[in-house]
């Protein structure tokens, strides 16, 4: 044996076993799914009960936890959790049942999606395979990106440059591989040394963004109109990519502080395809442009039809009270907060809403009446009151229990049929509040406010005000007028003695059928 092939030897012996045991301790371990998971909903804390939620952008949180059962080498391991939610916010994590605890985490940076995988191969050789539409055959050549995907994909082939989807022929590319770095499934991946080998049950917990939830109430108006009954949803909503199959489910009411989280959404983007113009740089029509237009646009068309027929039917769902729910949420106490528990697992799929029932109660009495606010000395011509719902929260009225924030829905029987008398919003109530929603504005209860005199001497200036309300309606209507006014203003010498209500004056009337109320008082001002 020479002195340089003995050398040569030494050296394959001594860098063996580094690299073995860097091979070793480079190991990856990849959780492809939990074999269970619980999610709890927390509501947007800037979205009053009124405003229904938007499936395309989603204010609230939801917690996650999973249990994930992996077997870990020795050695330092990566362990990736795949299909975690898009929105995780990272720095929430929390990893437990880990022998040996964790080094670092971290939030994969790219998903696996069409333009990923294109500015993955730029520069990079590709197959581009291309069928005829008149015969169906195909052709395959090789080709290299030249641009990303977003501005008009540029192939270089043999015979020179064209863009992508622009010869009027169906066109795919091939890749040869999936670049390093892409996911299938939004993944967090953490780092531990593993003494020995062990099998293993992991807990991961997060917070993640793109989540909400509200109450639907739907109430059916008494035939004497004194009464109702009270039906109510859990609605919640998943706006993330990643669905959670058989989940133990709950909601909770109230705001607990939580800033903001500006997370970057691991995605690939859209790929913009452009042609140049016609009958200068080719004279091929492109026939099929519809069939080969922009994947961007097709994919954004998909999300649309999905997300207008979720609110589509979630609109139809809400409005009707299914007979005899088989489940309902349960409510328990979650510190200062209420948390409702959904006592069966459910599916909260991507993308989408899912109600569950949460209570049903019957001949809750109520009153209806008509409301405004007008400025004591403002001119108003004949407008519509709104009209507004009242009923206590107590258990004496067929209720006492603590009530969402969500919209209500109000129907009542007339002729046969199920109409819709309007929708309001319900916020926050707890037990033993009033509860007023309104419903909408009503045709046949208005008010009209005019000046009839005005005088001004050195030390004040006065307005005589005339309010008149009418009722067209077949029955009295209770009316409630807030006035408000500025701070050098007085009310003198109205024609009803004033109340105070929120903080304002106040006037409550009875209006009869197919009459009217008249109300007069001066507003002074102070010089």
């Amino acid at each position: 044996m020479t002195m340089r092939t003995l050398i040569a030897f030494i050296l394959f012996v001594v860098a063996a076993p580094a690299t073995a045991q860097s091979e070793w301790a480079r190991q990856v371990v990849t959780s492809d799914g939990p074999s269970s998971v619980s999610v709890t909903v927390y509501r947007d804390p800037r979205r009053t009960g009124d405003n229904g939620m938007n499936l395309n952008y989603l204010g609230g949180y939801a917690l996650i936890t999973e249990q994930r059962a992996v077997t870990l080498p020795a050695g330092e391991v990566d362990l990736r959790f795949e299909g975690v939610a898009g929105g995780i916010i990272p720095q929430s994590a929390i990893v437990t049942g880990l022998p040996d605890g964790v080094i670092e985490k971290n939030r994969d940076a790219a998903l696996l999606s069409p333009s990923a995988l294109l500015n993955g191969h730029l520069g990079r050789g590709v197959t581009i395979r291309r069928t005829s539409a008149a015969t169906g055959g195909t052709k395959e050549f090789d080709a290299q990106i030249r641009t990303d995907a977003s501005g008009g994909v540029v192939l270089q082939t043999a015979e020179g440059f064209e863009a992508l989807q622009c010869t009027g022929l169906n066109e795919t590319i091939i890749y040869p591989a999936i670049p390093e770095g892409l996911s299938a499934k939004p993944t967090l991946s953490v780092k531990s040394r593993v003494a020995t080998p062990t099998r293993a049950t992991v807990t991961l917990s997060y917070l993640a963004t793109g989540f909400d939830w509200q109450a639907n109430y739907v109430a059916d108006v008494s035939a004497d109109g004194q009464t109702m009954n009270l039906f109510s949803w859990v609605t919640l909503a998943n706006g993330d990519e990643t669905s959670f199959a058989n989940a133990q489910t709950q909601t909770v009411a109230g705001q607990p502080n939580k800033g903001r989280d500006n997370i970057q959404r691991a995605t690939g983007g859209a790929i913009s395809l452009r042609c140049w113009p016609q009958a200068t740089t080719s004279d091929i029509q492109l026939r099929n442009r519809a069939k080969l237009g922009d994947l961007s646009s097709w994919h954004r068309d998909q999300q649309d039809v999905i997300t207008v027929t979720a609110q589509r039917l979630s609109g139809a769902v809400m409005e009707m009270a299914p007979p005899a729910p088989p489940v309902q949420a349960k409510q328990e106490e979650l510190g200062d907060l209420k948390l409702y528990r959904i006592p069966v697992p459910v599916t909260v799929a991507s993308q989408s809403q899912k109600q569950v029932a949460m209570f049903e109660k019957t001949a809750i009495p109520f009153v209806q009446f008509y409301e405004t606010q007008i400025w004591a000395n403002d001119y108003q011509e004949a407008t519509p009151l709104v009209t507004t719902l009242r009923f206590q929260n107590k258990k004496r009225d067929g209720l006492g229990l603590a009530l969402p924030a969500g919209k209500l829905v109000a129907f009542k029987a007339a002729g046969g049929e199920r109409l819709l008398l309007g929708e309001g919003g319900v916020d926050d109530k707890a037990i033993g509040e009033e509860v007023e929603v309104s419903i909408g504005e009503s045709p046949l209860v208005r008010y009209q406010l005019q000046a009839v005199e005005n005088f001004d001497d050195e030390d004040s200036q006065w307005t005589d005000m005339v309010l008149t309300i009418t009722n067209a309606s077949r029955s009295a209507a209770q009316v409630e007028i807030k006035i408000d006014h500025q701070d050098n203003e007085e009310l003198r010498k109205t024609s009803q003695k004033l109340g105070r209500k929120d903080g304002k004056d106040f006037w409550k009337v009875t209006v009869p059928a197919n009459g009217e109320r008249v109300l007069t008082y001066r507003v002074v001002r102070m010089k």
